[in-house]
């Protein structure tokens, strides 16, 4: 790149002197050593200084971006030239065409029609023989102009879809890979497990599905001195940069909450590809907006997973609890099992652990106490020792008796698969959201009918609105049936077995654990003493 030479001593005030702009919008395949000029540069280069001297000009300044597209207003060497030209350092601007200047309409009006002549500075395309100093040259320019900037929109639709089948193929078309993976070296569009990272990716949803909260499942990472995503990238060599991250000392150990939910959340994780969650506003714009959930691309067992099916939405469910943390009594700062499942059966607010362990041990008390339902829930507390011990005592009776009875565990599993199948649940989801669609298109049709009616639309009109409103119908009904079969033959292939051998597993535990809690404690309801005093306490079960 070029910058700005001083201007000669060519005429009056600038009269004169030109300035040459050059823009190449790719990738530069022509150079031989990183930093020099391109081929494309050299030629334009070569042209317009011939076309300089060609007409008598002195060459002023030399202007030149590389790798920037035609609508981008961020060019840093055209808003130089822009700068320059209203300082009057030349007389004329010369580029090889007018689509090298801009392929913005707006731009090339406002600056090549309106500031330019102000400024008394003549603008010349060369081979599109753009001349501001012939009048009859205007309606050109402004044509040019306009197919200028259909170009642009062209080429970007025509980018958006290739893009769009390359996702639907499965190929990852990330910067860089989610951590704990990596590219693969023989097909950058292929994920592979990066085995030190996954490493780290399976310890933290451990962390979390034993119960340790986000805060401090974060300081366990620090504390074990585990580099950051960002400053594990940056050690294998990868040109990554986070502007949010520090680069030296422990802060390269210093994990952040979002982080840790981002990765929570991540159904790479599950081997499944989610693209395409954002698009940009305009083929004119950078901003990026949430693109609508239907939009997005996902392809499911497209790589290798990292964490299973099951553990990844039990994570993901426990990080939608978000339960409450008792650091003071607890030194290893994990949620206790009935933590954000205990609730008060007056005002069904959940009751949180208070007091220090000792003696007594801590209680459980009603958020609402002290409040306007103090009157309600002031006695409203309980041992939480005590709970705990009477749950698990009243759960392993439960498992026993179903174990012990071939028809209730049959109605058990089935309960088990119909609450805790995610993937069931996912395909629910999806099935909702076509009969969403489904009836939209009825409506549609049905307007379309009364339109014609009323006499808004034609004939043709009508013909054509409908039939492409059915053709999209019978596609939603297609979609339909086909994860319908999906859900059916999914339901009725999980493997039974495998509930049986958790709740026996569960049988053994001397204690409740976060694992037990989740699996099978809904919620739990404490009410009021009865006349011997004791306090009802009423157990909500998953099964």
């Amino acid at each position: 790149m070029n910058g700005f030479n001083e201007p000669v001593s060519a005429g009056i005030n600038g009269q004169n002197v030109a300035a040459l702009y050059l823009r190449l919008s790719k990738e530069d395949i022509d150079k031989i050593n990183e930093g020099d000029d391109s081929e494309s540069i050299k030629n334009q280069r070569l042209l317009l200084v011939e076309e300089a001297a060609k007409r008598g000009f002195v060459v002023g300044g030399i202007y030149s971006d590389e790798d920037y597209s035609g609508t981008d207003s961020s060019r840093p060497e055209f808003n130089r030239l822009i700068e320059d030209a209203k300082l009057k350092k030349f007389s004329a601007i010369i580029c090889k065409s007018q689509s090298r200047f801009t392929r913005d309409m707006e731009v090339s009006e406002k600056y090549i029609n309106r500031i330019f002549p102000l400024l008394g500075i003549r603008f010349i395309g060369v081979v599109d023989h753009v001349d501001t100093d012939i009048k009859e040259n205007k309606k050109a320019r402004q044509i040019n102009a306009l197919i200028n900037e259909w170009y642009v929109e062209d080429l970007s639709e025509n980018i958006r879809s290739v893009f769009k089948s390359k996702m639907r193929q499965g190929q990852y078309l990330g910067a860089f890979a989610a951590y704990g993976y990596k590219k693969d070296e023989k097909d950058r569009h292929k994920l592979v497990v990066d085995y030190e990272a996954a490493s780290v990716v399976r310890k933290i949803f451990k962390y979390c599905i034993e119960g340790y909260g986000v805060s401090n499942i974060c300081r366990q990472l620090r504390e074990e001195k585990i580099l950051t995503p960002s400053a594990y990238k940056e050690s294998k060599g990868l040109n990554f940069k986070n502007q949010n991250s520090k680069k030296c000392g422990s802060e390269r150990f210093l994990w952040s909450q979002s982080t840790i939910k981002r990765i929570l959340s991540n159904e790479v994780y599950i081997g499944t590809l989610i693209q395409g969650r954002e698009k940009k506003l305009s083929y004119k714009s950078k901003k990026t907006v949430v693109a609508p959930k239907e939009e997005w691309v996902v392809i499911e067992n497209n790589h290798e997973p990292i964490i299973p099916t099951e553990d990844f939405y039990k994570a993901r469910e426990i990080l939608s609890l978000r339960r409450k943390f008792s650091k003071v009594s607890d030194k290893e700062h994990k949620a206790y099992p009935l933590a954000g499942k205990v609730k008060c059966q007056s005002c069904g607010r959940t009751m949180a652990r208070s007091g220090q362990k000792g003696k007594n041990g801590n209680y459980l008390r009603c958020g609402a106490v002290g409040g306007q339902l103090s009157e309600k829930c002031a006695d409203h507390s309980v041992k939480y020792q005590a709970l705990e011990d009477e749950i698990l005592r009243a759960l392993q009776n439960n498992v026993d008796d179903v174990l012990n009875d071939e028809e209730d565990f049959e109605y058990i599993m089935l309960r088990a698969m119909e609450e805790k199948d995610f993937s069931a649940a996912e395909l629910r989801n999806c099935l909702k959201n076509l009969y969403g669609r489904k009836d939209k298109l009825n409506s549609a049709l049905k307007n379309c009918f009364m339109d014609k009616y009323s006499g808004d639309i034609d004939d043709v009109m009508f013909l054509e609105l409908k039939n492409e409103l059915k053709g999209k119908m019978q596609s939603v009904l297609n979609e339909i049936a086909a994860y319908e079969n999906e859900l059916k033959v999914h339901t009725e292939s999980k493997n039974k077995e495998k509930y049986r051998d958790f709740i026996k597993k569960c049988c053994a535990f001397a204690e409740l654990t976060n694992e037990i809690a989740y699996n099978f404690i809904n919620f739990v309801e404490v009410g009021d003493k009865d006349e011997n005093g004791v306090r009802e306490v009423v157990v909500h079960w998953n099964f």
